[in-house]
């Protein structure tokens, strides 16, 4: 009796059915898929903000790099930041950086902005004409502070110019505002070699402030 009901135990466990596993119903998966959705939509824009805030740094690294190479450039001539007339009409190897950069490289990386994809003539960047035009040198200033006086700034990709002539209206269609964004603006650099963010509303204001001139008069 004992051996039949062991045998019967048995068989009963063998045939028992499997027990079904737990399964998302179709409104949790939409839900699942509807939180994920928020989520990503509530991240993009803080890792596109802080994508374009690191471009904005690397180029301001650059524009510091450059502007140290252009003190010693001066060093070298007589306060005279850069050579002038040494632009995109000539030939390459008789461009104002092979005068400045060592060793002289016509194109180095320093002119160019991370978040400047494509410029024309391989440069971000445009020299200040107002400076050899006012006679303004390193040490000379005209009684203008040289924190405010600025050197180089962020070129239009589609210009080819490597230096913003004030008497030519190169201002409102030489000078990228928006490089780094509506809230970024774009970066200048100071005869003092300090690098700023300026905003484009600042950037646009009445007074040229390319002008050391300018600046001086609206003080």
């Amino acid at each position: 009796m004992r051996t039949v009901i062991r045998n019967t135990i048995g068989n009963s466990a063998h045939h028992r059915p499997p027990r079904a596993l737990p399964a998302f119903s179709l409104v949790e998966l939409l839900v699942v898929i509807g939180i994920i959705a928020v989520l990503i939509a509530l991240l993009l824009p803080a890792l596109t903000r802080a994508k374009l805030q690191a471009k904005s740094a690397a180029c301001k690294s650059n524009l510091r790099q450059v502007s140290l190479a252009l003190k010693i450039y001066a060093m070298d001539n007589k306060g005279w930041l850069f050579p002038t007339e040494r632009g995109a009409d000539k030939l390459v190897d008789q461009r104002w950086p092979m005068f400045v950069f060592t060793p002289p490289k016509w194109n180095p990386p320093v002119l160019l902005c991370p978040a400047d994809e494509n410029p024309m003539e391989e440069h971000s960047y445009v020299l200040n004409s107002h400076l050899p035009q006012r006679l303004i040198r390193d040490g000379g200033t005209k009684g203008i502070p040289s924190s405010e006086i600025i050197v180089i700034g962020e070129k239009r990709s589609t210009e080819v110019d490597y230096y913003m002539d004030p008497e030519a209206g190169d201002f409102d269609r030489l000078i990228e505002f928006y490089r780094h964004g509506l809230y970024l603006g774009s970066n200048y650099a100071y005869l003092d070699c300090h690098v700023e963010t300026v905003l484009p509303q600042q950037a646009r204001n009445m007074v040229d402030p390319w002008d050391p001139a300018a600046k001086k008069i609206s003080n």
